[in-house]
């Protein structure tokens, strides 16, 4: 089994939503460690991007156990 991290970006850029991105990163070997890098992705989605006030970006941010078939 292994963990796989979710990431669904989407940016709002002068009040207009661009298309969301979803990107699939694989191969965590434990739960604990997909969770430390869904918390670092987390932490850089909120923070404001330096001179931009009118950019803004949402983030989902999931962990995901792959069960072997």
């Amino acid at each position: 089994m292994e963990w796989v991290l979710l990431v669904s970006l989407q940016w709002i850029v002068y009040g207009s939503p661009t298309p969301p991105t979803t990107v699939q990163i694989t191969s965590f070997p434990s739960e604990e460690l997909c969770n430390k890098a869904a918390e670092a992705i987390r932490t850089e989605i909120n923070a404001p991007i330096a001179g931009q006030l009118r950019a803004q970006t949402l983030g989902r941010v999931v962990c995901l156990l792959r069960k072997d078939k």
